[in-house]
């Protein structure tokens, strides 16, 4: 006889549960986020349908904003391209980040959470693992964490879209992209070179912000990944310079 698929118990519901109030004080920020990314669709002149689309498929709203700003100024596609894959290289980290979080999951489990994840719940999941030592436990914790946030994503996209320009238009361009830089890099702001990329990078962003195509968010993410890797981690430094032998720093 074929295997009765497994059914979902009280305890990986109360799991769920767990993780969607640990990633609930950010909702907010990811309503106001979406609002703003479904605006510039409408603003842009875009279909309704593009906005949830794009955040359903892409979801990184990031990158979503810098390639509607270069499309909308009449970039090359190549260059709007290459502007989100500047900005999406965080994602990098992340993934070297979640992969001890991740290690004993199921394939499955991995590309599902994988695709789910965002920044806010990166962080999330990251710095609660050592409360969840259980696998399977851990696993339904970050789908709490990870899911309900990028709904509420989607449908505050969704949201932007239809209803339209949610702030003056003469805003929606010139202020929104700081404030991505902002928002993507400020819950990375735990060391020198993550100050100092997300300074220079906003700095870049408003100094250039008269370049066509919208080369200054390029340039911004450029500058500031240039610039933190020139700036030793001073956890790191100081680990290396500090007195015993390696053993006594193993211990």
């Amino acid at each position: 006889m074929p295997a009765r698929p497994r059914r979902i118990g009280p305890q990986q519901r109360r799991d769920f549960r767990a993780g969607a109030r640990a990633i609930a004080p950010l909702m907010p920020g990811s309503v106001v986020f979406g609002l703003a990314v479904g605006a510039l669709i409408n603003l842009a002149g875009w279909p309704a349908w593009m906005g949830p689309y794009a955040s359903a498929t892409v979801s990184a709203g990031a990158s979503q904003i810098a390639i509607i700003d270069a499309l909308t100024q009449g970039a090359p596609a190549v260059i709007a391209i290459l502007t989100a894959l500047v900005i999406n290289a965080r994602l990098a980290l992340y993934s070297a980040s979640l992969a001890p979080v991740f290690a004993a999951f199921p394939t499955r489990w991995k590309l599902v959470l994988s695709y789910l994840m965002t920044d806010q719940s990166a962080a999330v999941s990251v710095l609660t693992q050592d409360a969840w030592p259980n696998p399977v436990r851990r696993r339904w914790f970050i789908l709490g964490v990870s899911g309900p946030f990028t709904g509420v994503w989607i449908l505050g996209t969704a949201a932007g879209a239809i209803l339209g320009p949610v702030i003056p238009a003469e805003w929606q361009i010139g202020f929104i992209v700081p404030l991505m830089f902002i928002a993507v890099l400020v819950p990375a702001l735990r060391t020198l070179p993550a100050v100092a990329a997300t300074g220079i990078s906003i700095a870049v962003v408003l100094l250039l912000k008269d370049l066509p195509y919208g080369l200054n968010v390029l340039a911004g993410a450029i500058a500031g990944i240039g610039l933190a890797s020139f700036i030793p981690d001073r956890a790191d430094a100081g680990g290396a310079s500090g007195g015993g032998s390696p053993e006594a720093v193993a211990e």
